[in-house]
């Protein structure tokens, strides 16, 4: 995100060195902006023998098949943040039970919070941002989309998690 003008006061900022690299900064006031990553969760969730994957209706990989995720809101614990994403994608509801990993994907500059969770009731369905919610055997298997998915669905059927 490009800053332009001061958040605080509405002083044009300036490319100003602080702690060690250049940020935009405020010369009459002294705030200095972080660009800071954002970060997701992806959730990873298992009955049996099936797997929940959404499809994208947004992109990228619009129209491919993944678990489900979104974005942490300022504020907003990760594991609640999880739930949250459940809920509105596929209207179920989950109980986080651990994390399954921690990555950073370089060219969005997103840190990513895998987590497995469990199903605990609500009804399925395609919400928000997604086209379509299934659960899937390993046999039946779509497209994957994204890497993260790819090498998640691997390891579960490969009984590592």
């Amino acid at each position: 995100m490009e800053v332009k003008f001061c958040p605080r006061c509405g002083t044009p900022v300036q490319s100003l060195l602080r702690f060690g690299t250049l940020r935009p900064a405020c010369p009459a006031c002294g705030f200095i902006h972080f660009a800071n990553p954002r970060v997701a969760v992806v959730l990873f969730v298992a009955d049996g023998e099936r797997v929940l994957l959404v499809k994208r209706k947004v992109a990228p990989e619009k129209g491919g098949w993944a678990l489900a995720a979104g974005f942490v809101e300022y504020g907003e614990a990760p594991e609640a943040a999880a739930v949250r994403e459940m809920k509105e994608e596929t209207g179920l509801d989950v109980v986080v039970e651990r994390m399954l990993g921690l990555s950073f994907n370089e060219a969005d500059k997103v840190i990513v919070l895998l987590y497995q969770a469990r199903a605990t009731g609500g009804v399925l369905g395609a919400n928000d941002d997604v086209e379509e919610a299934c659960w899937f055997t390993g046999a039946e298997l779509p497209e994957l989309a994204f890497d993260s998915t790819r090498r998640t669905v691997k390891a579960w059927l490969e009984g590592e998690l």
